[in-house]
């Protein structure tokens, strides 16, 4: 995994640079959505339990290894495995990595520019749209662009509602494109000729965001979003991204005990710090 082996090498470079101590891998969790990891700073990760996974009770040794070791260690010791089965595991990973180092002082530094909350300061009148991940983003498109596309692998019972009468059937939401229950990539002429491009940070977990990225060729904005984009906005920006929005955890024990409940229904926005990146030179 030459990704994650990059985003690996970006972050122990920057923790040499700021003369950091690297956090040990305190906890792991496979919630009924979320892989997360917590650190001994008690900062918490995530990563969309979205990939290829072996059962739970494979995953008991490979983690109980690693608890108590630092987190470039832990990265390391699972790349050696070469198993697609670990990449959720080596996102929410490097996720947790990159935590000392998203502070809005030292992404200045690195010439990444930090702002709190979800505003999508950009013009879309007259643009091709496209949202692969289907929900945050709606305000800023639905009814706004020029055309507005929705990918998701949800199937189309989950979102689209039919509302038939004697004479006629609506398909509901209305002014979107839908594709979904399928791989985005299936549907490259409509990726290709898109002029904005905002997608999950899932597609880092199925390994999809590079394939996809590089098929949104005349895109001008190029996007990823979610808790997922945490593990290193430097590599993302290498990668070609020009525009993050991510989210941390305000509270990791809330979390978890919101996560823990019996029902585990909760606004996750809300236990979360929300903010955007962007590059300024």
């Amino acid at each position: 995994m030459k990704d994650i082996q990059r985003i690996l090498e970006i972050n122990l470079a920057l923790y040499k640079q700021y003369n950091i101590t690297m956090p040990n891998l305190e906890e792991f969790v496979f919630g009924f959505k979320w892989a997360m990891a917590l650190d001994n700073n008690k900062n918490i990760s995530f990563a969309l339990r979205i990939g290829k996974e072996k059962p739970i009770n494979e995953y008991e040794a490979i983690i109980k290894n690693l608890l108590g070791k630092p987190l470039d260690q832990c990265v390391s010791e699972l790349l050696i495995m070469e198993d697609e089965t670990v990449r959720t595991l080596l996102v929410v990973l490097s996720s947790l990595m990159s935590k000392s180092l998203n502070s809005v002082e030292l992404l200045k530094d690195r010439g990444i520019e930090r702002s709190e909350g979800l505003n999508f300061r950009y013009d879309v009148k007259d643009m091709k749209v496209g949202l692969i991940g289907y929900g945050v983003y709606l305000k800023f498109f639905l009814n706004k662009c020029k055309e507005f596309h929705a990918f998701d692998l949800t199937p189309e019972k989950q979102i689209l509602s039919y509302h038939i009468s004697k004479n006629n059937t609506e398909v509901y939401p209305k002014n979107i494109y839908f594709h979904l229950g399928d791989d985005a990539l299936n549907h490259k002429d409509v990726l290709e000729n898109l002029d904005i491009i905002i997608m999950t940070g899932s597609t880092l977990v199925n390994n999809s965001y590079l394939d996809i990225l590089n098929t949104c060729k005349n895109a001008k904005i190029k996007g990823i979003y979610g808790p997922s984009s945490e593990l290193s906005p430097d590599y993302l920006f290498e990668a070609g991204y020009n525009y993050i929005f991510s989210m941390s955890a305000k509270d990791s024990k809330q979390y978890l005990d919101c996560s823990f409940a019996p029902i585990p229904d909760f606004n996750t926005f809300e236990l979360m710090n929300l903010y955007e990146l962007k590059k300024i030179n």
